[in-house]
């Protein structure tokens, strides 16, 4: 709303050029009129606002000084004719207050009642989670102080308040949980707690036949802790994904071309699903094209054994593959800051880093953090402790303590983790370094079936200087130098 009120725009911008806060303020300013007199400004804000009578705020907790200045600039708060006011809604929850290292902070929604002489209305019913978690929830938020619900804690919603089991389907089926909250006391170091919490999700894995892992999530404090568990998991053959990472852009992908492309080879046939089967199965199968079958699938939810022309054949897999990008398609390993918003039916929460505000952060902020992290689950919970918990109490009834079922010793794999470098830490252009003709270039073009540029002899350069990157690494500073030529050249380091 505030780019739309001053007539700004991102399109063709760098993201580091980008002052939102600042649109935000310009906004503001014109929208009280600074500099000019009462009838100007109140012409002008009447202009900018025209057709405009409802203001709907959702998030209202998360607002910063910023927002919440543009949101009364825009409802009038100060002016005293009401008729020129506009009324005001907003939604928000204080319990789940977890951006104030950004700037938001609780006491705009905890004022909103004085500032604009509204009513509250409590929403307490949960359609998302089993009565033991949300019970276990309220037990962890109540020792926040200063809530605004207190003395309105979230209940079961009416529909299964009276049919629907504590536990949930867990209750009958899970001989271990029987689907309490589950306080898993487990040897410390990141690894154990890793081996632990997916130890845990695959038990729960033998009791369902519809099990999903793509509606499953492993929860931290922070993303250092989720290393172990995505090796582990990988291991164990486990589909894992990291939300902090993202899928490339599909249409990009060598595979997808290769697929495009063949299927394009004569656009005036008419294609079914078993003839895109056999064009996927003519193909080195990784997991690209495994994801390309995963498309074939979809289409044939839709067509069925009908046939579909080349053409539209493109347009379908061109719309199906900005669209799987933000699918899960697996185990889900994230921050609770990322979990915000997102549901899944088993989560399982680590231990570590909870008793600590962040900077700029209130004593209570790691506890609504937990509360948010607590409040994904819909079927099972399980928290992560090394002794006392920081939040959640050693006994209740909807909350089991025991010890973690770990594997044996012997049985688990080596302890391996690794990590993503993104651009700034690889050295790309490493082969204009080297002379041309050089041994590596003939093994990386044996390897890869195509030609190194430096190895054309006339392009001498060409690839260093087109790769040039921000910081060049010494040679011997480059592990994946001296790796490439040990494994293609096989010269000595």
């Amino acid at each position: 709303m505030a780019m739309r009120l001053v007539g700004a725009s991102f399109a063709g911008s760098q993201a580091e050029s980008r002052d939102f806060d600042g649109i935000v303020m310009e906004a503001v300013r014109q929208l009280n009129g600074e500099g000019l007199s009462k009838a100007e400004a109140e012409a002008q804000r009447e202009t900018l606002i025209q057709g405009y009578r409802w203001i709907l705020v959702d998030e209202y907790r998360d607002i910063g000084p910023e927002e919440y200045a543009l949101i009364a600039a825009v409802a009038g708060r100060t002016i005293d004719d009401e008729d020129m006011k506009l009324s005001l809604f907003a939604v928000g929850d204080d319990d789940q207050n977890i951006y104030a290292f950004a700037g938001a902070s609780v006491k705009f929604i905890r004022q909103f009642e004085q500032d604009y002489r509204a009513k509250p209305e409590f929403l307490i019913e949960n359609y998302r989670s089993t009565r033991h978690i949300i019970e276990a929830s309220n037990t962890v938020i109540a020792g926040a102080v200063e809530r605004m619900k207190l003395g309105h804690d979230i209940t079961i919603d009416r529909k299964r308040r009276k049919n629907s089991p504590g536990g949930g389907v867990l209750e009958a089926c899970d001989p271990v949980g029987h689907g309490r909250v589950q306080l898993l006391q487990c040897p410390p170091g990141d690894r154990m707690q890793a081996v632990a919490a997916v130890s845990e999700l695959q038990r729960l894995a033998e009791l369902q036949p519809g099990w999903n892992w793509s509606r499953t999530a492993i929860i931290a404090r922070n993303w250092r802790q989720l290393a172990p568990v995505r090796a582990f998991a990988e291991a164990q053959g486990i589909p894992v994904e990291m939300a902090n990472e993202s899928l490339p852009s599909l249409w990009r992908l060598r595979e997808m071309r290769q697929f495009i492309d063949r299927i394009r080879r004569d656009r005036t046939r008419v294609l079914g699903v078993t003839d895109l089967l056999d064009v996927v199965n003519d193909m080195q199968r990784n997991r690209w094209t495994d994801l390309i079958a995963e498309g074939i699938a979809a289409l044939a939810q839709e067509i069925g054994t009908g046939q579909v022309s080349v053409p539209d054949l493109v347009e379908w897999f061109g719309e199906w593959a900005r669209d799987a990008r933000g699918e899960q398609r697996g185990l889900l390993l994230m921050t609770a800051h990322r979990a915000k918003a997102l549901e899944f039916d088993d989560v399982v929460i680590l231990n570590g880093g909870w008793e600590r505000p962040s900077r700029n952060e209130d004593f209570d902020a790691p506890r609504r953090l937990f509360y948010v992290a607590m409040t994904r689950a819909r079927r099972s919970l399980a928290v992560m402790t090394q002794g006392p918990h920081a939040f959640v109490p050693a006994n209740g009834d909807n909350i089991l303590r025991r010890h973690a079922t770990l594997p044996d010793a012997r049985d688990l794999p080596p302890d391996r983790t690794y990590l993503m470098p993104d651009m700034s830490q690889v050295f790309i252009d490493w082969s204009g370094r080297l002379r041309s003709g050089d041994r590596l270039f003939g093994a990386c073009s044996r390897a890869s079936g195509c030609t190194c540029p430096r190895s054309l002899g006339p392009t001498r350069g060409l690839f260093a200087r087109f790769w040039k990157t921000r910081t060049r690494w010494p040679r011997s500073s480059c592990r994946f130098w001296w790796c490439a030529r040990r494994r293609f050249a096989r010269r000595p380091r």
